[in-house]
């Protein structure tokens, strides 16, 4: 009788994960498409974004009037270039005084979504950013 039970009740656990549809998979890798960082010169139309494809590759873009610029580096460079800009963006975010009011934002950067707006009144933000722009600039477009 007990095996009789078992083999009922094994049937009915069968029959219920067989009805049971399999869930398509997700395939929205985040870690590729959006830029791990930016910097945005609106007034100048100039930005550079570091991106990092699903392959592991890094890029960095320099778009201006001219057209966009992509250029590939190494691993060890886009993460020094990564810390570097994640403690600018946390120094200008926090350390640095508030912009003048009525101020219109020319900086704009973002750093994996979050996203903050700096004047270029504001001389100590500008001499925090300028520097690593005018790097990164360099490195995107030799």
């Amino acid at each position: 009788m007990q095996i009789i039970l078992l083999t009922v009740l094994s049937l009915m656990l069968g029959t219920a994960f067989a009805f049971e549809q399999e869930k398509p998979e997700n395939n929205n890798d985040l870690r590729g498409g959006m830029p791990l960082l930016l910097v945005e010169q609106v007034d100048d139309e100039e930005k550079i974004e570091l991106e990092r494809t699903s392959a592991g590759d890094y890029f960095l873009v320099f778009t201006d009037e001219d057209g966009s610029h992509k250029n590939k580096i190494g691993r060890g460079q886009a993460e020094q270039l990564d810390q570097r800009f994640s403690a600018m963006f946390l120094q200008v975010q926090y350390d640095l005084p508030a912009d003048p009011k009525g101020c219109d934002a020319d900086w704009k950067l973002v750093l994996r979504g979050e996203d903050q707006r700096a004047c270029p009144k504001n001389e100590q933000k500008n001499q925090a950013i300028l520097p690593l722009f005018k790097e990164m600039k360099k490195i995107a477009r030799p």
